[in-house]
């Protein structure tokens, strides 16, 4: 005889309470996921609101009892989507957040669905097998065929990881006193956080002078190894970049991988922002060097296309890894003789982003992720071309999807020149109309423009390009 709490079926009736409303529901979010797209250029890039506002509307609304998944989504709709930021609109041009690939975007759907650990395999055995695959497939794209790898929330993540098997390499384990690490000092901020966290003190991570666009000087990074380990210092890492955030420079791999191959260091390659440009025949001479990379950090929610967060770390010394990372604890896990993730990494619960990636790539394919790089850089430099016309100073040697401008009136100190950058900023953004950032590179406030974008098209970046020489003509008039 079933119980009063099981239907027919066999299943509860607050499972069968659920499942009356979810086929609604997920019409009602098929319905909503496209009109985000549909009508993409009809909301602000960014939305005009703030964070006092936001509260009151949001104040007080988790309760004891729900409203309904229809109530919920309709809330959504009503209250959070007019406040969200409009990352895949074609003038998002701000940090390096994409516009989602489809598949991806729907991915996330199923991931939570079916709530896979990707700690283990026995926990996700497909997405786990998937994500195997596509370690294979990026590790064979920058020339490292056979590394380990695993996906990470983040490419902070995925650096910390790796600054982590260094020292480990370099220490046997725990961090200690004179252990330097050292990169550009345009390196992403994330550097200097992750060696904190992996327990270097901040005397040892040493900041290299950069060159140009912000591109690492080798001879100087040379000069600091070598009086370093005159001081008695311990030489450790070295962690170049394939695209700042700032600027888009990239390092000199080449020779820095043949100093840290002469010098005994671990070569460590941020490549989180531009390493999908290595998909380019024309951008491939550029990577030269990173194939002997002993550890590679690439984030394909950047300029892959996939949702945040997925970041992918891979390293070609497995054996450090299970050094770093093992453990007696856990053995309850069942396992089949294979190291698992969590055998082989910082996490242990891990979400199963790998999916994500999986599912863009199978639905979408790299032809569709290499025309879209290739279309962003095309775009960027035809950005600086139209803005150089008209009267914008143009950061030059930009070769990846960021471009840098700064509005140079004759007269006014170069403080309030660098307001005037905020000031024409601002406005721009306050508009709706565009998102983009500024940035400090060589002592000066540039406009910073970033497309890792799939909808952005020659009439857009026309339009920007016409918005921000009227803005700055009025800036500049309005200026005290």
């Amino acid at each position: 005889m079933r119980t009063s709490e099981q239907s027919a079926f066999g299943r509860d009736d607050a499972l069968d309470h659920i499942l009356a409303g979810l086929e609604e529901a997920a019409a009602k979010t098929a319905a909503m996921f496209v009109s985000i797209y549909r009508e993409l250029e009809e909301r602000p890039v960014a939305p005009p609101t703030d964070r006092k506002t936001l509260r009151a509307t949001i104040a007080g609304t988790v309760r004891e009892e729900g409203v309904g998944l229809t109530q919920a989504l309709a809330e959504f709709e009503q209250w959070l989507l007019p406040a969200s930021m409009g990352t895949p609109h074609p003038l998002y041009l701000g940090l390096v957040n994409s516009s989602p690939l489809p598949a991806a975007a729907l991915a996330d759907l199923l991931i939570s669905s079916l709530n896979n650990n990707g700690g283990a395999f026995h926990q996700s055995p497909a997405m786990t097998t998937c994500e195997d695959e596509l370690v294979a497939a990026f590790a064979h794209m920058f020339g490292i065929d056979g590394a380990d790898g695993m996906f990470l929330p983040g490419g902070t993540f995925a650096t910390l990881q790796a600054i982590v098997l260094a020292r480990v390499r370099a220490t046997g384990g725990p961090a200690r006193s004179g252990l330097r690490l050292y990169t550009s000092e345009a390196a992403h901020f994330s550097v200097a956080r992750t060696a904190m966290v992996a327990g270097l003190a901040a005397e040892d991570l040493v900041s290299v002078p950069s060159l140009g666009r912000g591109e690492m000087d080798v001879n100087a990074l040379e000069r600091h190894i070598g009086r370093d380990r005159e001081r008695g210092m311990t030489p450790f890492a070295v962690v170049a970049t394939a695209g700042t955030t700032a600027t888009g420079a990239l390092d000199p791999l080449k020779d820095i991988a043949s100093l840290c191959r002469q010098q005994n260091l671990w070569f460590h390659v941020d490549a989180c922002y531009g390493g999908a440009a290595i998909l380019l025949e024309s951008m491939r001479a550029r990577f030269a060097g990173i194939d002997r990379a002993d550890s590679i950090a690439i984030d394909p929610h950047k300029w892959f296309f996939i949702p945040v967060t997925a970041a992918l770390l891979l390293n070609v010394h497995r054996d450090v890894a299970q050094r770093a990372f093992a453990t007696t604890a856990g053995s309850y896990i069942p396992t089949d003789g294979e190291l698992d993730a969590w055998q082989r990494g910082i996490p242990t619960t891990r979400r199963s982003s790998g999916l994500a990636v999986w599912m863009a790539l199978r639905a979408h394919g790299w032809g569709t992720i290499r025309s879209a790089v290739k279309s962003n850089i095309e775009l960027t430099r035809l950005l600086e071309s139209l803005l150089a016309e008209r009267g914008f100073r143009i950061l030059e040697g930009g070769e990846l999807s960021i471009a840098c401008a700064r509005w140079q009136p004759r007269l006014g100190s170069p403080e309030a020149i660098d307001r005037l950058q905020a000031a024409i900023a601002r406005e721009v953004v306050s508009s709706g109309k565009a998102w983009f950032s500024t940035t400090r590179h060589a002592g000066c406030t540039w406009l910073r423009f970033n497309m890792v974008n799939l909808h952005t098209r020659e009439h857009h970046v026309r339009r920007l390009a016409d918005l921000l020489a009227t803005t700055a003509s009025h800036a500049t008039h309005e200026r005290p």
